[in-house]
């Protein structure tokens, strides 16, 4: 019998579908759901048939009943429910909550707690050491603490594609993923050393500052956040950007540190992203480096479709975004706050046009002297003051739109109105995080692209 069921763990080792969150105790009836997920051999028992009547037939039918009440899926969902309360107590989120009960089969297009691309290792572990059902849920358990630890080191949960591109990367390089594209020019980085066990729980105040500021490039706004470098020529990285950190990521966007300080969307997830970077690499690779990066875009897109991952590049909810974008700020993106058409509240034009900042900062940097750079200096605090003004009658965007624009300039000279003005602004939006991220990023802010804390 041991060896029997030892074959099949084999058989279900080498089974390429996606293994079951749920593994032996999977409820699931559904024929579409046991085509698309594996599951593990259950251990055959002996059962002997009685027959119960009366009062025990009763108390057995109540039993089974409340048996079937108790499905892995209710108890997997207290245990998201649990650890969605631990992981929100910074900015609790009533639609986040929502989306955690969502079933396995909308995973790929939810914001999970535990994706099930992590589940791959828990299947690893319960094959290799014949994990009790008990055990398995406490594996589940502990990687729910993964998306806590992120939580706690950024300030923000990672979207399930996230967590599908660090499966797909041990697949090309199971012994270093972080490396797996590094033919192609890319590394993993930022919240991804968590997932490599680089990065642990933050234990003091400082720590956390430090964390935040953990690959973070110069012209890196609070709500962009780097998951992937490129070269350290033009200081290419990729990243996802979120207007609020209690809402998932729109897109996946890129910047060249070293050149500028314009971002670009590429694409909704990561996979979108890298799919279009490599179509590109392709096109300028030499004969002997085409083959390898073909190989490797084949083995992305095959992945993608086996896990029903979207390639798209410009969703549908990329282009919703770009409709409620208020002021498109010097870092080309563009800012989102609540506005009312109607009555007009919530954003109102800057006190200058985008040529008159620009020309007004560039005096203030290229000024030779303090005395030199008072008169422009005494322009822009007019500018500031008003759209503090602004931002007192309930238009928080001026004031998030110049914070973002003197922080895109990037000179020391307006730093720390920047700061003043993105304050006020995060303040009021409720975007708490992102100030925090701000503060951080403001007291160690550097250029280059040497950027890990590790």
């Amino acid at each position: 019998m041991s060896s029997d069921i030892n074959s099949q763990f084999q058989v279900y080792k080498e089974d390429p579908r996606i293994p079951c969150q749920y593994g032996v105790k999977c409820y699931q009836k559904n024929p579409q759901h046991h085509s698309k997920y594996k599951h593990p051999p259950k251990k055959e028992k002996v059962k002997q048939k009685t027959i119960i009547t009366g009062i025990k037939r009763k108390k057995f039918v109540q039993s089974e009943k409340k048996a079937r009440l108790e499905t892995p899926q209710r108890k997997l969902q207290k245990v998201h429910e649990s650890s969605e309360r631990t992981v929100h107590k910074l900015s609790p989120s009533t639609e986040r909550s929502s989306d955690n009960t969502n079933s396995d089969e909308d995973n790929n297009e939810n914001y999970s707690v535990i994706p099930e691309t992590l589940d791959k290792d828990i299947t690893q572990i319960v094959t290799n050491s014949n994990c009790s059902p008990k055990s398995v849920e406490n594996i589940l358990i502990s990687h729910i603490d993964v998306q806590k630890i992120i939580k706690d080191l950024f300030l923000v949960e990672m979207p399930t594609d996230f967590f599908q591109f660090y499966e797909f990367c041990k697949n090309v390089s199971k012994d270093n993923p972080l490396l797996a594209l590094k033919s192609v020019g890319l590394k993993l980085v930022g919240p991804y050393d968590v997932l490599n066990g680089n990065l642990k729980n933050s234990e003091t105040e400082d720590d956390k500052e430090k964390y935040l500021t953990h690959w973070r490039y110069y012209y890196d706004p609070p709500e962009f956040q780097t998951i992937i470098k490129c070269n350290d020529k033009e200081g290419l990285h990729f990243g996802y950007w979120r207007d609020d950190v209690i809402e998932k990521p729109t897109f996946v966007a890129k910047n060249q540190a070293n050149v500028n300080c314009i971002f670009e969307p590429v694409a909704e997830n990561i996979f979108g992203t890298i799919d279009i970077y490599l179509q590109s690499k392709v096109k300028s690779a030499n004969p002997f480096e085409k083959t390898a990066v073909m190989r490797l875009h084949s083995h992305l897109k095959n992945f993608a479709k086996q896990h029903n991952i979207s390639l798209e590049k410009n969703t549908m909810d990329m282009r919703s975004r770009e409709k409620r974008v208020v002021a498109r700020t010097f870092h080309r993106i563009g800012i989102v706050v609540p506005y009312d058409k109607k009555t007009q509240l919530g954003y109102r034009d800057l006190a200058a046009t985008d040529n008159d900042l620009q020309k007004l900062l560039k005096q203030i940097e290229e000024a030779g002297n303090p005395d030199e750079r008072k008169i422009p200096i005494s322009k822009l605090d007019e500018i500031v003051r008003l759209a503090t003004i602004a931002a007192d009658e309930c238009d928080f965007g001026t004031c998030l739109e110049l914070g973002h624009d003197l922080f895109a300039n990037g000179s020391n000279h307006v730093q720390t109105r920047a700061l003043q003005m993105l304050s006020i602004a995060y303040t009021h939006l409720q975007r708490l995080q992102l100030l925090k991220i701000l503060k951080a990023h403001l007291k160690n802010r550097k250029k280059g692209c040497e950027l890990s804390i590790i």
